[in-house]
């Protein structure tokens, strides 16, 4: 973890993520509020929702993008000031009149879609300037941003929002965190910069979806099919977790010696904590096991917390189990991207990692509407056995399985 502080790449990197993941998160939840002051708050909330979903489905195509793009440090520093410009000319029309909920969204939508690109052009960075034996920890502790920051601006963009009801200084707050984001990349560009190989396939220097997703399938060991379902699946599954722990706790109060309110924040607490540790802490007793390992683990244990709740047993067993699973999928990320940067070209590691945004952004929702939306409707029988049916498919899956496997 020294090194990697040290590491003057990284460091701009994360600092840089740091303001910009603050930026994102402030006004998505800005941009919801405002929603739902309208005359039309349910259509309105609606189509913020799917507006946030949106840039994640594109990944595939964005990685293809940035894969292509040349010269990327000079282009993440252009694209994060033009989302910094993005809110600025959204400011100027707030300045009017605060009633251009469509024009907000459509800002946010562009922002956020080019917010996926400068993140994809910052993978090969890392690649490039974070040595092999750290960049399983780099990833860990680049995707912990992600977790501690958001709710923190969302946060900030609740109370500012409650306080003052002004959006217009509520976009230049967020053109700000933008612009900060994108000096700390400008003073930091002469260690961001690397040399840029050529990618020939023997077509045309054209990497083709279908040689990148067979190069994933050799690093995970496993067929593509098998392997991208697995992942939707049990990304499902996890999406679903805390929606069916909050209806759970609801409905079984007496599992838990707190109040409703308290140990749903014990089990988001455990929930941040176990993705945090997993993802940073390199060297514990998991350092050897593989992404196959790793995912029949998460799914082998979801199956347990079921089961857990089927029997209607403590809340300390619930706490643990969910502290297991987060643990274990804080690995899976860092340890993947790792795998990738270090048997990937730059070009393909863009593309690679449009693909697996794309699934996993694709696989959230059938979580919260399937499991999470048919509890209340079909109650939790039904739903737990389903979501342990699923845990026991992805087991399955993966270890059914016989891919490819990278030559050492």
């Amino acid at each position: 973890m020294i090194n990697l502080l040290r590491n003057k790449a990284f460091r701009g990197l994360s600092l840089s993520t740091f303001f910009q993941v603050i930026g994102i998160s402030f006004f998505n939840i800005v941009l919801l509020l405002m929603a739902k002051n309208t005359k039309m708050p349910s259509f309105w909330v609606s189509l913020v929702s799917i507006a946030t979903v949106l840039p994640g489905i594109t990944s595939i195509f964005l990685g293809r993008i940035s894969g292509g793009i040349r010269n990327k440090t000079k282009w993440v520093i252009l694209l994060t000031l033009t989302q910094s410009l993005f809110f600025v000319l959204l400011a100027i029309l707030f300045f009017t009149t605060d009633q251009y909920i469509a024009v907000a969204i459509l800002v946010n939508l562009l922002s956020d879609i080019i917010g996926i690109v400068i993140s994809l052009m910052k993978m090969p960075i890392i690649q490039n300037k974070v040595s092999g034996e750290n960049q399983q920890q780099a990833m860990g502790m680049y995707q912990s941003i992600s977790l501690i920051i958001e709710p923190v601006g969302q946060a900030i963009g609740v109370s500012y929002i409650m306080a003052t009801h002004n959006y217009v200084v509520g976009s230049i707050i967020n053109a700000i965190t933008f612009l900060i984001s994108a000096f700390i990349l400008f003073i930091h560009r002469k260690y961001l910069t690397y040399e840029e190989k050529n990618v020939e396939d023997g077509d045309n220097h054209k990497i083709k979806i279908r040689a990148v997703l067979n190069l994933f399938s050799d690093i995970t060991e496993v067929p593509i099919f098998n392997i991208l379902l697995s992942i939707i699946l049990v990304n499902a599954l996890g999406t679903s977790i805390d929606g069916i722990l909050n209806l759970y706790i609801l409905d079984n109060p007496t599992v838990s010696p707190f109040s409703f309110g308290t140990t749903i924040l014990l089990i988001n607490i455990t929930f941040v904590l176990g993705s945090i540790l997993g993802s940073i802490t390199v060297n514990d007793i998991l350092k050897k096991a593989s992404i196959k390992t790793l995912i029949t683990l998460a799914a082998s244990i979801i199956f347990l917390l079921y089961v857990v709740l089927l029997l209607n047993l403590n809340v300390l067993l619930i706490l643990i189990a969910a502290f297991s699973i987060t643990y274990i999928t804080g690995k899976v990320n860092p340890k993947l991207y790792a795998l990738l940067m270090k048997n990937s070209d730059s070009k393909s590691l863009s593309i690679i990692l449009g693909v697996l945004n794309s699934v996993l952004t694709v696989a959230a929702p059938l979580g919260s509407v399937i499991l999470v939306g048919g509890y209340p409707i079909f109650g939790k029988l039904p739903i737990l056995l389903l979501s342990m049916v699923v845990s026991i498919a992805v087991v399955i899956l993966i270890q059914k399985s016989t891919g490819p496997r990278l030559k050492k």
